[in-house]
């Protein structure tokens, strides 16, 4: 995961807030990534397995914020972006995504997906 924040870092991935899933692998990871991205983490229980974008929409709303980042759980984060993009996808373990969301009507465009094997390159 350090070579993904890394990598983010090198994107000029910018986030105002982490949230996170309160599972310890996710919280975890999400603190690898506040740190090389120097911003906040938080625990979010709606990020637990079962995430979907009814919950997306209340995290924003309970954190108005630009830009937001947040770390959970597969097959959720699948389900969660192609139901936003219309995409047709599959979200590797500590892959990343870059989606432009409009809440409401809970519609986004999938920016950009990685998987961790190219943070090496």
């Amino acid at each position: 995961m350090h070579e993904v924040a890394a990598f983010l870092v090198r994107l000029k991935v910018q986030p105002d807030l982490i949230l996170t899933s309160p599972l310890p692998r996710a919280a975890q990871t999400a603190e690898i990534a506040a740190e090389h991205l120097n911003v906040k983490c938080r625990e979010e229980q709606r990020l637990a397995p079962g995430f979907g974008a009814a919950d997306l929409e209340q995290l924003t709303n309970k954190h108005p914020v630009e830009s937001l980042m947040i770390v959970g759980h597969e097959p959720d984060f699948t389900r969660t972006i192609a139901a936003l993009t219309g995409a047709s996808l599959k979200l590797s373990k500590a892959g990343v995504a870059l989606v432009d969301v409009d809440l409401p009507p809970r519609r986004g465009r999938l920016l950009w997906l990685f998987p961790p094997k190219i943070a090496k390159n």
